[in-house]
């Protein structure tokens, strides 16, 4: 039997594979996604803070992400790039990382910083525990190349 993988690793994936289900539930169209997989890797004690300071906890979050669905155009896709542990102790972790989202020829990009902590019963053994979101500039195009 192979050892469990590091809790930055259960993180890095635990960040890729949520937003890949936001991509699924709020494009119009995709098949149905599992909602009660994202309700789950959001602990009980869920806080958010938006990149425009409002904080939000785990029911204010969940309320939102059911509503949302099929919200988004056909083209909506979010990119998350640039993922690094920053601080880890016990099974805590804060884990940064940065997101753009595209949507209809729109670009905007977020850095973020996360706090999971290891959860066995979790769909990928963390939850999150606490989000901010800090606005970013958006890339511009040089040479055909897409820089920051």
């Amino acid at each position: 039997m192979s050892d469990p993988p590091p809790l930055a690793e259960l993180a890095r994936r635990e960040v890729l594979a949520l937003h890949e289900f936001f991509m699924a539930w709020f494009r119009p169209g995709a098949p149905a996604a599992d909602f009660g997989q994202c309700e789950a890797a959001l602990a009980p004690d869920f806080r958010m803070v938006a990149p425009d300071g409002i904080v939000s906890d785990r029911a204010a979050v969940v309320q939102r992400l059911r509503q949302a669905r099929n919200s988004q155009p056909a083209d909506f896709a979010i990119i998350i790039s640039a993922v690094e542990p920053l601080w880890q102790q016990g099974d805590a972790i804060l884990l940064a990382y940065v997101e753009e989202q595209y949507r209809s020829g729109s670009t905007t990009r977020r850095r973020s910083t996360a706090l999971f902590t290891a959860d066995a019963a979790a769909p990928r053994g963390v939850v999150w525990r606490h989000l901010q979101e800090t606005w970013m500039p958006v890339a511009s195009r040089v040479s055909g190349s897409i820089r920051p």
